[in-house]
């Protein structure tokens, strides 16, 4: 490290938390708000400053030292509680605030949830920065840095280790084609198990669960397909055979898209809950207060 110790800058901690975060100083700058040579020149500082290298240009971008993710676990959170005393003192203004928030969901989350949304958010704070990302093994982790305000969804695994509020209550039906023999009429159970199922095999479908629940009941499915994402099962399903189990919100949202028709599951599933998930370190943040208000008062009227 420099003997000579810098005016203390608390733009140059940004920089590097935004440049760990992002593996990218183009895209740090862009989350910043800065020109690409002003966070170089930060970079360049805390290199100098540290005597240490702090990234290296790999594949997939910048790869941090072991100094820097050192550095990373002690600043972070030091960033978190300083910005967290300015915006105490000064308040949040979502009207005027470029500030960028990061929410975790998964696929059929995106589908459902991005859409209103943005349209709230860029109505009630047009200036702010929403990132959805893609959940991921590494989501508590994630919650704990700082890296991701939010995570969203029917996430059981999180209850015992982040705060939480309810956003609404959920329960799942069959989404089949409109031309489907089964789309009119009361679905028997005989019918339903002999029926030609397809399933969504990502790890955050839900797909555990409704199987675990039929397989209780000695019930098991004709499944003839399997699909990494539920943005397909649309055109999928819709002039086919085929039959689905989703959420009622996301089966309502295809079946107003395309030709298709919900139709009742003839076995008693549970319910399930959706939940907006954070870190206790954000609990007082009038900032992230206010969006996980917003948040929930636009998901649960949907």
């Amino acid at each position: 490290m420099s003997d000579q110790a810098p005016l203390f800058d608390l733009n140059l901690i940004r920089a590097f938390v935004a440049i760990y975060e992002t593996r990218s100083v183009t895209q740090a700058a862009e989350r910043l708000g800065l020109t690409q040579p002003t966070v170089s020149h930060a970079l360049s500082r805390l290199r100098q400053f540290y005597g240490d290298r702090l990234f290296a240009r790999g594949a997939h971008g910048l790869i941090p030292s072991a100094a820097a993710e050192r550095l990373f676990e002690q600043v972070n959170v030091a960033l978190s509680a300083i910005e967290g005393t300015f915006e105490a003192q000064q308040g949040f203004d979502p009207g005027s605030s470029t500030r960028r928030f990061r929410i975790a969901t998964s696929d059929i989350g995106a589908l459902f949830f991005i859409p209103p949304l943005l349209r709230h958010l860029q109505t009630v704070a047009p200036k702010l920065q929403a990132e959805f990302v893609q959940l991921s093994d590494t989501v508590m982790e994630e919650l704990s840095t700082g890296a991701l305000d939010l995570a969203l969804g029917n996430l059981p695994n999180l209850h015992q280790h982040t705060r939480e509020a309810h956003v609404f209550t959920e329960r799942y039906v069959c989404l089949v084609s409109e031309e489907h023999p089964m789309a009119h009429g009361i679905l028997e159970l005989a019918d339903f198990m002999r029926a030609r199922h397809v399933m969504v095999s990502s790890p955050n479908s839900g797909h555990a669960l409704i199987e675990g629940a039929l397989a209780q009941r000695g019930i098991r499915r004709n499944i003839v397909a399997l699909v990494p994402q539920f943005s397909v099962l649309p055109s999928l399903v819709e002039g086919s055979d085929l039959m689905v189990i989703l959420p009622e919100r996301v089966a309502g949202l295809f079946a107003s898209q395309r030709k298709l028709k919900k139709v009742e599951i003839p076995v008693a599933l549970p319910d399930f809950e959706v939940r907006v998930h954070w870190h206790a370190r954000a609990e007082s943040s009038p900032a992230h207060r206010w969006l996980r208000e917003e948040v929930i008062k636009t998901l649960s009227k949907l």
